[in-house]
């Protein structure tokens, strides 16, 4: 098992996820708020005391705050929970009348509000179609090439040649969303629509549930489908691979490897890894002639069950096909990458208020700066695609009806759009100072769960 990152690396690793993250996100206010000609008296990073910070020219203090778990914009006039106008706006000349928050119309208030969590969401489209754009995408089809012991897919009547087209009425893009479809719903029955010999057919199956480990020792319960969705096609090659040295293309299916038949890609590695240094036959069918090719097998390093690294054969070649991505296309998928990891949240928390899953699988900010430091020492690309799970995180909770958060604050609005006229100031603040304590309260569990899942406590 790989050993956890020191304390100082936690600490860096999570104010460089946080940090930003939130400055992007108080961004989109104040952005929002000046392109509409609000005033902003503060810009905080974190809350509580000020520890460093300046006045721009426009009267707008930038500060950073002790308490690095939020922060804020304050507007002009903003001086109470509801955003009402106050008696000291009495005192205003029109001119600073106009440049307050409150006296802004409905829809440009919405708008302010709305900026925040919108900003969130707009970095993670971003990250994950930098990662298209630049990388491509993988893509791999749901063909189930074999099963694994004790198979429930195959207990409940799929076959292999069996292509997965949907599961509970969602469309399947490849092997890939069925993976993360199906790991939501451990212990679930769930129709899986597939295809078999030209015709869509449509099998329940109850998926097994099992407990996965990464190489931090971080636990999960997941669903199992229990099969082998890759056949052996090359989709692509992994640096100066000595397949592609020795002649292979992508496209070719693998029929053998050194005499040894090969059904799907996962049976690649275990006739691979044990020859490290020395040259193996494989089989290819290509463009229907079955072609032997001599691949010289070279050493590589990847981590066992218990996450130690440890020294295998390899010839460099991928699953699925590599498919280069138009810049439009790109932030099409990332908009759609996006989407799928909010529905994937609304479904986890769906899960905990039904019972499906545990209480204790929410996390709070212990739990994220320990991911924060994992993920920073595993390389820029794993850890900016941690940052932008966390701005879509950011995004949805912030979205969320709750008195005190901006979904609390658009929830207010939309009152008042139906009803021609604000609700009451003292209505308001009642229920931003509920919404503020049902808050705390979850941050003050959710921390106490942090806490009981680390080692030091016998987590």
């Amino acid at each position: 098992m790989t050993g956890s990152p020191g304390l100082l690396t936690t600490i860096f690793a999570f104010l460089l996820v946080l940090g930003p993250l939130v400055l992007i996100h108080e961004l989109g206010h104040y952005l929002v708020g000046r392109l509409f000609g609000v005033k902003a008296d503060a810009f905080s990073i974190g809350f509580g005391k000020e520890l460093a910070g300046w006045t721009d020219r426009r009267g707008t203090r930038w500060k950073l705050s002790v308490l690095p778990l939020g922060g804020y914009v304050q507007f002009a006039g903003d001086m109470n929970p509801s955003s009402a106008p106050s008696a000291s706006d009495a005192r205003l000349s029109p001119q600073e009348r106009a440049q307050t928050f409150h006296a802004k119309p409905l829809w440009q208030r919405a708008l302010i509000v709305l900026a925040g969590p919108m900003t969130n969401l707009l970095l993670c489209v971003a990250i994950f179609a930098g990662f298209y754009g630049t990388y491509g995408r993988v893509v791999a089809d749901a063909e189930i090439s074999g099963f694994e012991a004790g198979s429930p897919a195959q207990a409940a009547g799929l076959r292999i040649g069996d292509r997965i087209v949907a599961i509970d009425g969602e469309r399947m893009d490849g092997a890939i969303d069925v993976a993360g479809r199906v790991a939501y719903f451990p212990g679930k029955t769930l129709p899986f629509a597939v295809e078999r010999q030209g015709r869509e057919v449509v099998v329940p199956v109850t998926l097994a549930t099992r407990e996965m480990s990464d190489q931090f020792g971080n636990k999960a319960r997941i669903g199992d489908l229990g099969v082998r969705m890759t056949p052996p096609l090359v989709g692509g090659f992994y640096g100066d691979s000595p397949a592609e040295a020795a002649g292979l293309r992508i496209g070719d299916r693998i029929l053998s490897v050194n005499g040894r038949p090969v059904a799907g890609f996962e049976d690649i590695p275990a006739l691979v890894q044990p020859q490290a240094g020395h040259a193996v036959s494989v089989a290819v069918r290509r463009d229907g002639q079955v072609l032997t090719i001599p691949v010289r097998v070279t050493e590589g390093t990847v981590p066992d069950a218990q996450g130690k690294p440890q020294k295998v054969g390899q010839i460099g070649v991928r699953a699925g096909r590599l498919e280069r991505v138009a810049p439009l296309r790109a932030v099409a998928l990332g908009f759609d990458q996006s989407f799928k990891v909010m529905g994937d949240m609304v479904t986890g928390i769906g899960q905990i208020f039904t019972g499906d899953r545990s209480v204790r699988e929410l996390g709070g900010p212990v739990k994220i700066a320990q991911y924060s430091g994992q993920q920073f020492t595993l390389g820029w690309e794993a850890f900016v695609s941690f940052a932008a799970l966390i701005s879509i995180n950011l995004a949805f909770i912030n979205l969320l009806p709750i008195p005190g958060l901006d979904g609390g604050h658009l929830a207010f609005y939309a009152a008042e759009l139906v009803r021609r006229r604000p609700l009451g100031v003292r209505s308001q603040e009642w229920a931003i100072r509920t919404g503020v304590a049902l808050v705390l309260a979850l941050m003050v569990f959710v921390t106490v769960n942090d806490l009981a899942s680390l080692p030091i406590f016998g987590g």
